[in-house]
């Protein structure tokens, strides 16, 4: 009897001592990938899949047989599943037979799967997304310390000409995106599985069938002026859109206090365009933020849309946020439907009621998921596959003076160009300061 005490004590000892994590509780779970409706639902053979689990962080790959199936090992618990696979432009004739000009790139990803037992399988149909001329950069929405930077004053975003040719940034529209901050732990009858808002039951709502799928939510529109020609972008270059166009390392008069450490903040004294609330809240009798200061030298934007309510742009620094570039003709802008949350019913709708303008994501351009930093409390997606089938966070939290920046794919003739799958997992990665380098003026 001792000896068998003794065996089966260090047979114990043995597995607790391995240096496989939870060696006694990992299950194995299968993935199953189609290359959705517009390829037959086709399997997708070696496309790269991802699982992060939701609780530690920890991460999990693996890639598709020809059958469009793998087996992975993991730790029981929740994940957010992403999955990309990638043609050459070669390839992807020999595939399917079309023509294309540039590399083709499916995307997909799921959210908030539970797997809890061995020999289960989870199903994701990727989509191709459109791969924009211009793109976001790099987004920094942390902001700098509260007592010893410029909090959330300092905040900007960047768009960069990813094309071989010059574009006009007349015109162009730029918008933060609504949707739920954080996945609640009752699903509500007008949520989707994922936790995110099912917007095909919102008030109004006149494509119900597409609602989550073909469109982005907006919450507050803002557009480059111009008649058409005024502000070219050329290749490889990119432009800067402060929330306000100053030095934020120095006070500006007295309007804005100096900070205690001007390290943690940038210069934005030179960029090209801001936006600038405080015309468009004294058109409604209110007053907008001191801090909101205008730079003559920065072409301010035009404030169209606003169901926000902060008195500047102002991102959410815990990357609780999605935003969008777009463009249309003046018309299809005039014919976009505006609806509001899909909590709200007849009897609590009035004429006070926000509402959040519709975009029909064949005008985005490019689109970037953020993601809150607080791994504990994940917001689930507002943006579709299509537009972003990733995400990207910040590493130290909000006020940490961190941006995301996309990745560089390539350099050619002086002008950089950046990486592009419509996957934000993939093509951005985390600056632990701002790069401030103002290469356009107008």
């Amino acid at each position: 009897m001792k000896k068998c005490y003794v065996l089966g004590l260090i047979s114990l000892l043995f597995l607790s001592c391995s240096d496989d994590d939870n060696f006694l509780s990992v299950v194995s779970h299968q993935i199953t990938v189609d290359l959705g409706e517009d390829e037959e639902n086709k399997p997708a053979e070696e496309a790269t899949i991802s699982l992060e689990n939701i609780e530690d962080g920890k991460t999990y790959t693996s890639i598709t047989d020809a059958s469009g199936n793998a087996s992975i090992e993991v730790v029981p618990g929740t994940y957010n599943v992403n999955v990309s696979k990638k043609f050459t432009a070669e390839e992807y004739k020999a595939f399917s037979g079309k023509e294309t000009n540039s590399e083709i790139i499916f995307n997909g990803s799921l959210s908030n799967v539970s797997i809890s037992e061995a020999n289960t399988t989870t199903e994701i149909s990727l989509v191709t997304g459109q791969i924009g001329d211009l793109v976001f950069k790099q987004i920094y929405f942390s902001g700098s310390d509260v007592t010893r930077g410029a909090i959330y004053r300092d905040q900007f975003v960047e768009i960069h000409n990813n094309s071989n040719k010059t574009i006009y940034l007349d015109g162009l529209y730029f918008a933060q995106v609504k949707g739920q901050n954080s996945i609640s732990s009752t699903i509500r009858d007008y949520n989707l599985p994922n936790g995110q808002y099912d917007w095909s039951q919102s008030i109004n709502q006149q494509d119900p069938e597409n609602a989550n799928t073909a469109y982005v939510y907006a919450e507050e529109v803002l557009q480059i002026p111009g008649s058409g020609e005024e502000y070219p972008l050329l290749s490889g270059k990119s432009v800067i859109i402060a929330a306000t166009a100053i030095n934020h390392k120095s006070p500006l008069g007295d309007e804005v206090d100096g900070v205690e450490d001007p390290s943690l903040t940038v210069d934005l004294s030179q960029a090209p365009f801001e936006a600038y609330y405080q015309d468009y809240f004294a058109s409604s009798g209110s007053n907008g933020l001191s801090s909101d200061i205008d730079n003559p030298n920065s072409t301010n934007l035009n404030i169209l849309f606003k169901t926000f309510k902060g008195k500047d742009l102002i991102l959410d620094a815990n990357g609780r946020e999605a935003l969008v570039i777009f463009r249309t003709t003046e018309e299809q802008y005039q014919a976009i439907n505006t609806v509001p949350l899909p909590s709200i019913n007849d009897d609590n709708f009035s004429d006070d009621t926000s509402t959040y303008m519709q975009v029909p994501v064949q005008y985005v351009l490019d689109g970037v998921e953020l993601q809150n930093t607080n791994t504990a409390k994940p917001k689930p997606p507002r943006l579709p596959n299509s537009v972003d089938a990733g995400e990207i966070a910040t590493i130290s939290g909000r006020y940490s003076s961190e941006s995301v920046i996309r990745k560089v794919q390539s350099e050619k003739d002086g002008k950089v160009f950046y990486q592009d799958t419509n996957n934000s997992s993939n093509d951005f990665e985390v600056s632990n300061k701002p790069i401030v380098e103002i290469t356009t003026t107008f």
